[in-house]
């Protein structure tokens, strides 16, 4: 009797895990979506333009198990994917955990990885994505956010659009989110226990604030202490 209980519970873990595994290639868990259209615009209101592959994994545990062409809209905070065999844009109906864009070439620099379900960031909601920017005991985070902003010049009939982008960044130090500035003083403001290790590090490898693969490899190597 036992073994058979072995067994039928093996069987609906594999069950599960099959069912999980198909979960995205069902038409139940994704819909068609139409994405806003904007006349005589300047800009986009996507991190890119163009569709770019990527993984995606949904808040239930499921994983794409191949990738998608993804799109991500700064304007509503949803990410969309490209239906296979056509152009219709696709937004999943289970919440996405996170996803990685990961354009095509070797450069892991150009490689975004995203996480939603941080708490604490004003403005925030249990969907909304972030950059992860360094990952470990202390993570860097990036927001980026774009709004649509409409402008009519006089005498014209016609309304121009235009997005308007802005970046925060963010860390998180045992579970409290902290929003900083990518510049020196305030990144050591927070992680100021171990001030005099990251100046040498920022002195030897003459660290520059404005860019992102240097930050996240300066909070690397704080996680590393």
């Amino acid at each position: 009797m036992k073994h058979i209980k072995l067994l039928a519970a093996a069987f609906c873990i594999s069950a599960a895990i099959n069912t999980a595994h198909a979960q995205l290639i069902n038409e139940r868990d994704y819909k068609v979506i139409t994405p806003k259209s904007y006349m005589n615009v300047e800009g986009t209101p996507y991190l890119t333009d163009e569709w770019q592959p990527g993984d995606v994994k949904l808040v239930n545990g499921v994983t794409s198990q191949e990738k998608l062409m993804l799109k991500y809209n700064l304007v509503d905070d949803m990410l969309l994917f490209k239906e296979k065999g056509s152009d219709n844009a696709m937004s999943f109906v289970v919440p996405v955990q996170e996803f990685t864009i990961s354009p095509a070439g070797d450069d892991k620099v150009l490689v975004k990885h995203f996480r939603a379900g941080y708490k604490d960031i004003e403005g925030n909601t249990p969907t909304s994505f972030y950059q992860v920017l360094s990952d470990g005991k202390v993570q860097l985070l990036r927001k980026d956010t774009k709004k649509a902003l409409e402008t009519q010049e006089i005498g014209s009939a016609s309304k121009t659009t235009t997005f308007i982008e802005k970046t925060k960044y963010y860390l998180v130090v045992n579970g409290k989110t902290t929003q900083v500035k990518n510049d020196k003083k305030s990144l050591l403001a927070v992680l100021a226990d171990k001030q005099a290790q990251l100046e040498d590090y920022i002195k030897t490898n003459k660290v520059n604030f404005k860019d992102d693969a240097q930050l996240g490899k300066l909070v690397d190597y704080y996680n590393t202490l």
